[in-house]
């Protein structure tokens, strides 16, 4: 299998478990299949993967391996800390919108409030993404 492909695979597996704690949560809706944010971070998960795909096709002193690990730190510290905080942007903005009156009201369409991570997600996220991709290569 061409390696490009494992990380598209961890990406749908935790897409996958991310919507069986959504409905283990009595939160089901097919759309967390194709949502950001919760339990577990897949863009984490994919990046990480494919770092991790790197190092065991390049060697983790290879240059290549460096941009990976650089690409990863940015994506996953932009899941908990900018994305996450639109998110939570999105959440007051919503509730203000939905004090103005009715007829002000339908002006504003409703923001995304699910954008980012907490933390843990992430970690999460990080684990399944090297630990599956070296179970699978390793």
């Amino acid at each position: 299998m061409p390696l490009f492909v494992y990380p598209l695979l961890i990406f749908a597996l935790v897409q996958i478990i991310k919507l069986i704690i959504e409905t283990i949560h009595g939160r089901f809706s097919w759309n967390h299949l194709f949502s950001n944010g919760g339990m577990p971070s897949s863009h984490s998960a994919f990046i990480t993967s494919a770092a991790t795909v790197i190092a065991l096709a390049e060697g983790i002193g290879s240059p290549l391996f460096v941009l990976a690990c650089a690409v990863a730190l940015i994506v996953v510290w932009d899941s908990f800390t900018i994305r996450y905080q639109l998110g939570f942007h999105g959440l007051i903005i919503n509730r203000l919108v939905k004090e103005l009156p009715d007829m002000r009201e339908y002006k504003y369409p409703l923001l995304s409030e699910r954008l980012g991570h907490k933390l843990g997600e992430v970690i999460v996220g990080v684990i399944i993404g090297i630990g599956v991709t070296l179970l699978l290569l390793g």
